[in-house]
């Protein structure tokens, strides 16, 4: 699986921290282990290994969690661009445990320059967290967006 995540850096920051490290930490892999990753431009990209090769109809779960610097702009979405159906689809977003957003929805867009069709507003409990489940997804983007305020 390859993942790709803006990071809202501004484009005179640098794509590596000080250390040489990417600019955001990839943790709590589950189900999965790393890959490749790359940082460059405003993006990160990684690799999800999965312990086999998947065939027509099987299914995998991973798990993983992005962190972003404190001192960085807040994240306004979380979406997964698909470039073919997939029978189901779950997302969490969990929230730092002292900042939970005003509102959170679902989004589905057949591009990234279409607009954004919202799915509904999602609860976001007392987990501090928000989900997504999507069945007979079509080719585009699903995601989740927050409001702050």
């Amino acid at each position: 699986v390859v993942c790709v995540h803006p990071l809202d850096v501004p484009e005179e920051a640098e794509d590596r921290r000080a250390d040489g490290a990417p600019p955001a930490e990839l943790t709590g892999l589950r189900y999965c282990r790393a890959g490749r990753i790359r940082a460059e431009a405003g993006l990160m990209a990684f690799e999800l290994v999965l312990d086999r090769v998947l065939a027509a109809g099987d299914t995998a779960v991973v798990e993983y969690e992005l962190v972003l610097p404190a001192d960085g702009p807040p994240g306004a979405d979380y979406r997964r661009r698909f470039p073919r159906p997939v029978r189901d689809y779950l997302a969490v977003v969990q929230f730092h445990a002292e900042t939970f957003p005003a509102r959170c929805y679902g989004f589905y867009q057949e591009t990234g320059d279409a607009p954004r069709e919202r799915l509904g507003e999602l609860w976001i409990g007392a987990s501090g967290s928000a989900h997504i489940a999507v069945g007979a997804v079509r080719r585009g983007i699903l995601g989740v967006e927050w409001e702050w305020d």
